[in-house]
């Protein structure tokens, strides 16, 4: 707030002036402050951490309960493993091979599809970007863990298919198939309805691909959708970033 002395010189000889301004800063001070430690917002403090408490609580109640989910031979407990069956003990280890290939194609064909675009019209750059910039990610994370595989694993693809990509065994965290699909779903926002539908429905199925391939934990599914919609908001946040400057 301007003091005495800077308003003097503002106004010159014309004190009233000086003094109503002066009152006139010192009542919105005042408000302020007021408004600050009134009774409504003292309300809405003990509100958020009432809030805070029964969040703690719940964090503290889920920590001393048992896992549910199947116990695998390796040790690790998965609750998306004991609530989804196994593909390959359905249909036998041939036909789920055939199901995972069918499952990842589409995705693998998204990629190349982007490429072309982005060379030939310019478009879907920021898409493009977000999905090889996850797939990059992906594999730099699979050199940090190692987890051992889960029982009933289908991770290789039908001997003489087409395809894009190396399928291995051992890298879990996070679901590129998951964090792509999710990706692609919230890029369609403003299509056509059509569109839109095709795309979040990607979401589950692709869940429940590598869910019921024992292709991935349940926690890589939950690490795919965080990693999908985090590099979606940064993408999204950088674009903004470049318009404005």
């Amino acid at each position: 707030m301007p003091g005495y002395e800077s308003l003097t010189s503002r106004f010159g000889s014309r004190p009233f002036v000086v003094r109503r301004l002066l009152t006139r800063r010192m009542r919105t001070i005042a408000a302020s402050e007021t408004a600050d430690h009134g009774p409504g917002v003292i309300r809405a403090r003990v509100r958020v951490v009432a809030a805070l408490a029964v969040l703690y609580g719940i964090a503290v109640g889920l920590g001393a309960m048992p896992s549910p989910g199947y116990r695998h031979a390796c040790g690790i407990v998965d609750l998306g493993h004991a609530l989804v069956p196994s593909l390959k003990d359905a249909l036998g280890e041939p036909t789920a091979e055939y199901v995972w290939w069918l499952g990842t194609l589409p995705l693998e064909l998204l990629f190349v599809v982007l490429v072309v675009l982005v060379l030939a019209t310019g478009r879907c750059v920021r898409l493009a970007l977000c999905l090889f910039a996850m797939y990059a990610f992906h594999w730099l994370v699979a050199l940090v863990t190692v987890l051992p595989a889960p029982d009933g694993i289908v991770w290789r693809f039908p001997p003489g298919v087409v395809t894009l990509g190396k399928p291995f065994a051992s890298d879990f965290w996070f679901s590129g198939h998951v964090a792509n699909a999710f990706v692609v779903a919230l890029a369609t926002r403003g299509a056509p309805r059509w569109v839109r539908a095709i795309a979040w429905a990607g979401v589950p199925f692709e869940t429940l691909l590598v869910l019921t391939t024992r292709a991935h934990y349940s926690i890589d599914v939950i690490g795919g959708l965080f990693v999908g919609y985090t590099t979606h908001r940064i993408s999204l946040d950088l674009c903004a970033r470049g318009k404005h400057a």
